[in-house]
């Protein structure tokens, strides 16, 4: 990968990051006891899951109850788009590859997609148990 790609691409990452941010409540606001308000989720999000991966693939990919083909879809990321990463497991082999990352999921808890289908963006360790 050239040096030029790698900067669009981080430059890219920057801009979706940023836009999410300033989408996300102010801080700064008040509610009406005075108090500030806080932004909870999107900073949980990003302690929890801190990592980041694009997905690749032809349409979209699965998140699943398990790291297996096998297990529940708890949802799906089109192709293209950035997600949060908490860690790595082994598991299913798909296609020569048996990494699969943790995901974050709607509605809380978490899932697994198959490193097959992401590039990670960050270095991403492995889950502790």
């Amino acid at each position: 990968m050239s040096i030029r790609k790698a900067a669009a691409g981080m430059v890219a990452t920057a801009a979706l990051t940023l836009g999410a941010l300033t989408a996300t409540p102010s801080l700064a606001a008040a509610d009406s006891e005075g108090r500030k308000a806080e932004a909870a989720p999107v900073a949980d999000a990003q302690r929890a899951y801190p990592y980041r991966g694009k997905v690749l693939g032809n349409s979209s990919v699965y998140k699943r109850a398990e790291p297996t083909t096998r297990s529940d879809i708890l949802g799906w990321v089109k192709s293209g788009s950035i997600v949060r990463i908490q860690c790595k497991v082994i598991g299913q082999n798909v296609l020569g590859n048996n990494r699969w990352y943790r995901v974050p999921v709607r509605g809380g808890g978490h899932g697994y997609m198959s490193a097959r289908y992401v590039v990670n963006l960050d270095q991403i360790p492995f889950c502790r148990r």
